[in-house]
């Protein structure tokens, strides 16, 4: 709404919203999402929300869900989420990176970040890997079905988000990295 039709948490629906996802933020600065592959979909539901309707950097929910995304940042340069984290309801790294679960996290911080940083640089180039050659994660769930029931392999997301999530980046800072 943000985005799209311009409303700004000044809007009393806003504002409710906006005070909603603040305090169900958790203690370590992550959202949980309910439909998504759990933390890192929600905080990229929460910090790409709030970016729409005028939080920026420096807001105290901003900088948490932010400095949460770059702690969970796999040394190849993207994120990956286990589905236990919606079983446990805490994070549980899949231990590789993701299309998908990378591209809602650099989608996240692109949102909130003026000019890109070496993370966000770092997550595009894997990002780029990854969809050139994108191996036995391809095929990984990323949507909640019942909690440790089963879980949804959505074919198109792998194509869907890293799209999104690179012409924002594009959008905002210009070419893609070198």
């Amino acid at each position: 709404m943000g985005n799209h039709l311009g409303w700004k948490r000044v809007d009393p629906v806003v504002e409710r919203a906006c005070k909603f996802l603040v305090t169900h933020q958790e203690s370590n600065g992550s959202w949980f999402g309910r439909w998504g592959i759990a933390y890192i979909y929600g905080t990229w539901a929460a910090l790409t929300g709030l970016a729409s309707v005028g939080f920026r950097r420096g807001n105290p929910s901003i900088d948490r869900g932010v400095r949460w995304l770059l702690t969970i940042q796999n040394e190849d340069g993207g994120w990956g989420e286990s589905c236990h984290s919606d079983v446990v309801r805490k994070y549980v790294p899949l231990g590789k990176s993701t299309e998908v679960q990378t591209a809602w996290a650099l989608n996240a911080l692109v949102a909130v970040h003026d000019s890109p940083i070496p993370e966000i640089e770092a997550g595009v180039k894997r990002l780029l890997e990854l969809c050139e050659s994108p191996g036995e994660m391809a095929d990984v769930p990323t949507g909640g079905g019942l909690s440790g029931q089963f879980y949804i392999h959505y074919h198109s997301y792998r194509y869907i988000w890293p799209l999104v999530a690179l012409s924002h980046y594009r959008k905002k800072y210009g070419e893609k990295p070198g």
